[in-house]
């Protein structure tokens, strides 16, 4: 009786950390694959990349837009080809209608109950500053940097010197996912945290 009592202790225990491992592990990939979500744009968007095999269209910036207000979704992500008016911005619309002439290349959804928190600028004096709803990161040839527009403003947005996403699992633990204006890519960098 001893013997099956330390049994089924031990597999609860294990059952119980298994999930919290898993949860963990999903919410590190997310980070990983956002991460690399970010340079897929940036090697498209500095490279000669054509939009679509035979459109012969190689002057166009690739980005990845975050929208988390109620047009949009904490749960996905769209990246996109700023073809239309070239203005760093996704213009086509949260349904991502993917065609011709138009800037959705992929809808990105985030499974396992993990959501993009909050979106957070990073000041030229590296503060940071959280609250933004939308968030535009783009690579335009043949600049190598990054375009960061926090709401659409690009004005408002000029002198910054980086973007964190603040990415969450329904436990609470969190890793963020930074892009810096100078193109450097990373999660968890300590500008973040």
């Amino acid at each position: 009786m001893v013997s099956v009592g330390i049994m089924v202790t031990l597999s609860g225990l294990i059952a119980f950390n298994q999930s919290h491992y898993t949860s963990g592990a999903e919410l590190r990939n997310l980070a990983n694959d956002l991460s690399l979500s970010l340079r897929q744009a940036q090697v498209y968007g500095i490279s000669v990349k054509e939009v679509s095999p035979g459109s012969n269209i190689f002057n166009v910036g690739y980005g990845v837009e975050f929208n988390i207000t109620s047009n949009g979704s904490n749960s996905s992500y769209i990246f996109f080809a700023d073809r239309g008016v070239k203005n760093r911005l996704y213009d086509d619309g949260w349904s991502c209608p993917i065609g011709s002439g138009l800037e959705c290349l992929d809808k990105v959804s985030i499974s396992g109950g993990n959501y993009i928190e909050s979106l957070c600028a990073i000041s030229a004096g590296g503060a940071k500053v959280c609250g933004s709803s939308r968030l535009d990161i783009t690579f335009v040839r043949p600049a190598t940097e990054a375009h960061i527009i926090f709401d659409g403003d690009a004005a408002g947005s000029a002198g910054l010197s980086g973007a964190c996403i603040k990415l969450t699992s329904t436990e609470g633990k969190s890793h963020w996912v930074s892009v810096f204006v100078t193109g450097q890519i990373s999660v968890d960098s300590p500008a973040c945290i």
